[in-house]
């Protein structure tokens, strides 16, 4: 079974196959989706991107990661283990899955982020 790459602890596109119901998440913000740098005998400093998909992972399951742009990537989530945990997400009982992984994602990188459920997902993704 196809899982999710790691590479020097880095994260990589790829598919974690699951059975709960599956939400894609677009994500944009100006640069969210930063790479690490460093590296060749340097520090290596993390980028953005792998700050998100660690915050993520911190309140739901992904089951795949698209390909990073610096200012955006999508995502498909387990909508069920979307959790409320970490920083204070939204002031509503309710909270939709997109709200708290925008939450999280901001208080991980400090970039103000839109977080949406594409209606087309092809149409939205660039």
């Amino acid at each position: 079974m196809p899982g999710i790459s790691r590479v020097h602890g880095g994260v990589e596109e790829g598919f974690l196959l699951s059975g709960y119901s599956q939400t894609f998440l677009k994500i944009t913000g100006t640069d969210i989706g930063t790479a690490d740098t460093g590296g060749d005998g340097s520090a290596i400093t993390e980028g953005n991107f792998q700050k998100s998909i660690r915050a993520i992972q911190t309140i739901a399951t992904t089951s795949w990661i698209g390909p990073r742009a610096n200012n955006g990537f999508v995502v498909l989530v387990d909508a069920p283990t979307a959790q409320p945990t970490g920083p204070a997400y939204n002031t509503d009982d309710t909270p939709t899955v997109a709200e708290r992984v925008k939450a999280v994602l901001d208080a991980a990188t400090g970039v103000t982020t839109t977080v949406v459920v594409p209606g087309m997902l092809a149409a939205n993704v660039s």
